[in-house]
C-alpha cells in the first residue's frame, strides 16, 4: 500500500515538475517576443525621428543595413538574454548549435527542408488565392530589391544570411531544443506556431508553420541546429535571387521560362536529396515522449500563460494590419 501512494506522489510530483518547466520555457519566450516587438518599435521610432529616417526611405543600403541591426538587437538580444535564463534552469546551452550526428546527414536534409519549403511555398499560395476569392486580400512587407551589386550583397546579407542565424538561434535554440526533452514532435509543434507567429502576417505564417516544421525534424534527426540555419539560408537566399530575376529580366516571357527551368531543377534536386537523406538516416527517429503530461496537456501549458496570451494578441493585432476586408 505504501508502494501505491509513494509509486502516485512521485507521479504527481514529475507532472507538477514537468508542467512548471514548460511554463517556465513559455514565460520566458513570451517575454522575448514582447521585448522583440517592443525594442523593433521603439527602435523604428528612434530612426525615422533623426536624419536616418529620410535616409531609410530613399537609400536601399541603409535599408538592408537597418534591417540588420533591427534583426540582431530587436530578435537576437532578448532570446539570448532568455536562452540564458531558460539554459540556467535547464543546465544546458541553447548557444550550443550542435555537431551534427553526421555532416552527410546533415547535407541531405537541406535540400529535405528545401522541399518541405517549396511545398509550403505552393499551399500559401493556394491559402492567399483562396482568401482572394473571399474578397480579403493579404500582404506582407515588402523590401524593394536594389539592382547594383554592393547593395545587391547587403541586401542578400539581411534577407538570408542574418534572418538564417538569428531566427534559428532564437526559434530552433532557444525554443525547440529546450522542449526536446518533452518530445520531438511536441518541441518542433510548439517552435513551428511560434515562428509563424513572429512573422506577424498572413502571408508569411502559414508558410513559417510549414517551414518550420520541416526544419525542426530536420534538427532534430541531425541534432543540430546548423541544419537550420542551411536550410533557412537556402529558402531566403532562393526568394532573394528570384527577386532579382523580376528585376533584371523585363520580358515576362522569358522570365517565366526561366523560372520554370529554375524550379524544375530545384524540384529535382530536393526530391533527389530527401530520398539520399532517406537512406542516410536509417533507423533514426525523432526523440519520443518520456513526460507524464500527455501532448494536449503540454500544448495548453505551453501556450496559457500570460505572456504567451499576450504575445499571441499583440501579434494577432499587427497581423491585421496586413489584412485588407474588401
Amino acid at each position: 500500500m505504501n508502494e501505491y501512494f509513494n509509486s502516485s506522489a512521485d507521479y504527481y510530483m514529475q507532472k507538477e515538475n514537468e508542467r512548471k518547466a514548460i511554463k517556465r520555457i513559455s514565460i520566458i519566450s513570451g517575454l522575448c517576443v514582447i521585448a522583440y516587438v517592443a525594442i523593433q518599435n521603439v527602435l523604428s521610432i528612434i530612426i525615422y525621428l533623426t536624419p536616418l529616417g529620410k535616409l531609410y526611405e530613399t537609400d536601399l543600403t541603409m535599408r538592408s543595413v537597418v534591417t540588420i541591426f533591427l534583426s540582431v538587437l530587436g530578435l537576437m538580444l532578448p532570446f539570448a538574454v532568455g536562452g540564458a535564463l531558460i539554459g540556467r534552469k535547464t543546465g544546458s546551452s541553447v548557444f550550443n548549435f550542435g555537431k551534427p550526428v553526421s555532416t552527410k546527414l546533415m547535407l541531405a536534409a537541406v535540400p529535405l527542408g528545401f522541399f518541405v519549403c517549396l511545398i509550403g511555398n505552393y499551399i500559401t499560395g493556394i491559402f492567399v488565392t483562396y482568401m482572394e476569392t473571399l474578397g480579403i486580400a493579404l500582404s506582407s512587407p515588402e523590401y524593394p530589391t536594389p539592382s547594383d551589386l554592393p547593395d545587391r550583397i547587403i541586401y542578400s546579407v539581411s534577407i538570408a544570411v542574418v534572418p538564417a542565424l538569428v531566427e534559428e538561434f532564437a526559434i530552433r535554440g532557444a525554443v525547440l531544443q529546450p522542449l526536446r526533452k518533452y518530445g520531438d514532435k511536441f518541441a518542433i509543434l510548439v517552435s513551428s506556431l511560434l515562428f509563424a507567429i513572429i512573422h506577424g502576417n498572413l502571408i508569411q505564417a502559414p508558410f513559417a508553420l510549414i517551414a518550420g516544421i520541416g526544419i525542426g525534424y530536420a534538427v532534430c534527426i541531425t541534432n543540430s541546429v546548423w541544419t537550420g540555419v542551411l536550410i533557412h539560408f537556402c529558402n531566403n537566399f532562393f526568394s532573394v535571387f528570384v527577386s532579382f530575376l523580376i528585376e533584371d529580366i523585363q520580358d515576362e516571357t522569358m522570365l517565366d521560362s526561366v523560372y520554370l527551368k529554375l524550379m524544375i531543377v530545384l524540384y529535382a534536386i530536393s526530391i533527389t536529396g530527401s530520398v539520399i537523406f532517406v537512406i542516410l538516416k536509417g533507423r533514426r527517429k525523432l526523440m519520443p515522449s518520456f513526460t507524464a503530461l500527455s501532448e494536449g496537456k503540454k500544448f495548453r501549458t505551453f501556450v496559457f500563460t500570460l505572456p504567451m496570451i499576450i504575445t499571441i494578441l499583440v501579434m494577432l493585432y499587427l497581423t491585421s494590419n496586413y489584412i485588407d476586408f474588401a
